[in-house]
């Protein structure tokens, strides 16, 4: 292990192209790959698979890799060679599904989730702080305008001459009052905005719970599919499990785990992998009713199947969605319109989640998406946009506008898409297993609400 091996032979095309540029940078630091691993304090047999194909190394390696190499030769890196290694890195991860691009896209997720989370506490804070600060000033705004009532009561019952002399007076007490006025007013404001971002601050908590479940369950279906080598030479090597993610799944390797597909289901699969994730099925979350605890994992069966609504105009997106979506146990319902997808929530129950297309004739996605929401019988269901459209801000935003939970663009990495569709069929369970067993309701996420969780992209 450490050693510079052979190409492997079931690469995709824009891997091997990528590993022989690789390949191509690291000859011309005329070293071995023990020596640059000890030179950058990395694994010996990871970097070996970068240089093989067998993984796709992260970005961080590819610059490292350019800036050794252009110290040892004293020229510096043209940006077009920077650009064209980057287009060819895109490619090999797109092309690659493997739970490393999943974990890689989830872990993204969790960071703009924690950042909007510590952005919120901050905001609040300085909004407590401004909220205070108003609070004594109109504290002793109204103490300065009970001293001046009292002495202007006084002098009235003096003497009739003097209300000349208390204009003045009269005239500050008018302008103390405006003042109180506007400060309440204000104080009134800070309330409001600090509830806000108390309520943005708390979904986002709940988001970073709910990627993390996710990650945990990406991070685990590696596991259960045998891409545990590199995490031993790991723990060997006593390094953190996050910094060797498992070796990347081959297509071949993703179709021999589902020998059950039929040839044109393999085919579809094969052409739409990258609009479809993996995951298995999360931990049930701890309830505060002690006299309920939560059951085995193996015992939430004993109710009726979740369903998952599968909503897109092409047949062959559906075949494709509902072979990769079948490993996870659920009940599918697949339909080709948005009539047909609000007759099918008509006909069944138990929805755990909905994956809805966005481009589809005569109702598109948005449109079904607001039908839906107006139901009150479906309204909670969770709502996860899979488009080709693109995830700019004008199209996600206008996604959770309509009621979605995510929004997803295409094409979608297989492993990601399972993770998120078997963390919402989790939270699912529990909900229908502490609704008919609590005399609590389910609080899993204390301030989880699906309708209200796309506030937070």
């Amino acid at each position: 292990m450490g050693e510079l091996r052979p190409l492997a032979d079931d690469l995709s095309d824009e891997c091997r192209q990528f590993a022989v540029m690789l390949r191509e940078l690291f000859a011309g630091l005329g070293i071995s790959v023990r020596r640059y691993a000890a030179r950058r304090y990395r694994d010996p047999g990871t970097i070996s698979r970068y240089l093989s194909g067998t993984r796709v190394p992260p970005w961080e390696f590819v610059l490292d890799l350019l800036t050794d190499l252009a110290a040892a030769r004293s020229v510096p890196t043209t940006p077009d060679a920077v650009e064209l290694l980057r287009e060819r890195h895109r490619a090999a991860i797109h092309t690659s599904g493997s739970v490393g691009h999943a974990v890689e896209v989830l872990q993204n997720q969790l960071a703009d989730a924690d950042r909007a989370a510590r952005s919120a506490t901050l905001t609040e804070d300085a909004l407590g702080r401004a909220l205070l600060e108003r609070q004594h000033r109109i504290a002793d705004l109204e103490v300065r305008l009970g001293q001046l009532e009292a002495a202007w009561a006084a002098e009235r019952a003096r003497v009739e001459t003097l209300e000349q002399e208390l204009a003045c007076p009269d005239h500050d007490r008018e302008q103390l009052l405006h003042e109180q006025d506007r400060l309440r007013q204000e104080v009134r404001r800070l309330t409001d905005e600090l509830e806000e971002v108390r309520r943005r601050g708390m979904l986002a908590e709940d988001r970073c719970q709910l990627l993390e479940r996710q990650l945990a369950a990406v991070e685990a279906q590696g596991v259960a599919s045998g891409e545990t080598h590199a995490a031993d030479e790991a723990e060997a090597a006593g390094l953190s499990p996050l910094t060797h993610a498992p070796p990347y799944a081959t297509a071949h390797a993703s179709a021999a785990a589902h020998p059950t597909a039929t040839a044109a289901t393999a085919t579809a699969t094969a052409t739409t992998a990258s609009r479809a994730g993996a995951a298995t099925a999360g931990r049930p979350a701890q309830h505060p009713a002690a006299a309920y605890p939560p059951p085995a994992a193996a015992t939430w069966g004993a109710g009726p199947r979740p369903k998952i609504l599968i909503v897109d105009d092409q047949r062959d997106n559906l075949l494709a969605m509902e072979a990769v979506l079948a490993t996870l146990g659920q009940e599918l319902v697949a339909a080709t319109s948005g009539r047909e997808a609000l007759k099918a929530l008509l006909d069944h129950d138990d929805f755990a989640v909905i994956l809805l297309d966005v481009q589809m004739p005569e109702m598109d996605g948005y449109e079904t998406a607001a039908q839906i929401k107006r139901r009150p019988r479906n309204r909670d269901i969770p709502l996860l946009f899979l488009t080709a459209m693109g995830a700019d801000p004008e199209h996600s935003s206008r996604g959770y506008a309509a009621g979605a939970v995510d929004y997803i663009a295409k094409p979608v990495d297989p492993w990601a898409l399972r993770a998120k569709v078997s963390t919402f069929t989790e939270i699912f369970l529990e909900r229908r297993h502490y609704s008919r067993h609590a005399t609590t309701p389910y609080t899993g996420f204390p301030n989880f609400r699906f309708s209200d969780f796309r506030a937070i992209p």
